[in-house]
């Protein structure tokens, strides 16, 4: 039988919590179409549930153009929000406040004469939002080792900002080397504190297991970090998304393993991880102080379904 040791924070953060909730509320409460503009969170599962419910999906504007629209979690660029508007969508913004903080960071350090450089994942969904803000004075960094290849701005003023989800050393790592190309750099962390507070747990417990599995979408950054963390300490870590992901040979030899998950995993798709584990190989939780269900697989959701059923 394999030891279970779950990270003290993991799953679902508020942000996450908030954009499923005012998405099922728009389905909800407003007849005709609901669409949501690329992936209300970076979650399979969830995605597909809200497909299941009958709310649409489209990954460009020029599909949408009638009814309801739901700015995903990770936000929209000003010029997309604009025509949104121009088409006469009623829009329901879920933005996540801490998304919402970046794009507000950006205009302000804009509006003072910086060029911004964000350190960010191309083709990330908040990134495409952030960058939508001014292409010109904002510039894309996407790993540590990118830096000598950013412009280099001899006169005039350099801030630093992050995507909220990358990972928290790495970005310390970004800090120091550009302060010392530009020592009055402004450095502004917006990194999340559900970012961080999973991040720090997992560097917490990935060195006292001998695996680590870390339940989320491979489309999720931060799960990947999650993922690349955790590997990086105790040598065998792997994202998953659902139990036929699962190679049962992961486990010969292992005695204990971790369990973390992704900011945007709800608690059903670890709930039945964790049945599939208790199946195929027997498992004892050893710890139990970790935010596990603290929200109950979209118990405010299901209320609203029953409703439009």
């Amino acid at each position: 039988m394999i030891k279970i040791f779950f990270a003290k924070e993991l799953g679902f953060c508020w942000g996450v919590e908030r954009a499923i909730n005012l998405a099922a509320q728009a389905k909800n409460e407003y007849s005709g179409e609901v669409t949501i503009l690329k992936e209300i969170v970076h979650n399979r599962q969830v995605v597909d549930f809200f497909k299941k419910k009958g709310v649409g999906q489209e990954d460009t504007l020029d599909k949408i153009e009638s009814g309801t629209l739901v700015i995903s979690a990770h936000g929209l660029s000003p010029k997309l929000k604009e025509e949104a508007q121009q088409k006469g969508l009623r829009i329901v913004d879920t933005t996540c406040p801490l998304v919402e903080n970046v794009h507000s960071f950006t205009r302000e350090l804009l509006r003072d004469g910086y060029q911004v450089i964000l350190y960010g994942e191309p083709g990330h969904d908040e990134v495409h939002g952030v960058m939508g803000i001014d292409e010109a004075n904002i510039h894309l960094l996407a790993e540590y080792e990118d830096i000598d290849h950013l412009p280099r701005f001899e006169h005039g003023k350099v801030a630093l900002i992050t995507q909220t989800t990358r990972g928290v050393k790495a970005f310390q790592q970004v800090c120091d080397k550009m302060k010392e190309i530009y020592p009055e750099i402004k450095i502004v962390n917006t990194i999340c504190d559900a970012t961080d507070t999973r991040q720090a747990a997992i560097h917490e417990l990935a060195p006292n297991v001998d695996l680590v599995l870390v339940i989320g979408s491979q489309s999720s950054g931060n799960s990947q970090r999650l993922r690349d963390i955790a590997e990086s300490i105790c040598g065998k870590a792997y994202l998953v998304d659902h139990p036929t992901q699962i190679d049962w040979g992961w486990f010969e030899g292992v005695e204990k393993v971790g369990i973390t998950a992704g900011a945007s995993t709800p608690s059903f798709a670890i709930e039945g991880m964790l049945k599939a584990l208790q199946a195929g190989v027997g498992i004892d939780v050893a710890n139990s102080d970790a935010k596990l269900f603290e929200y109950k697989s979209f118990a405010p959701y299901k209320k609203n379904v029953q409703q439009t059923a």
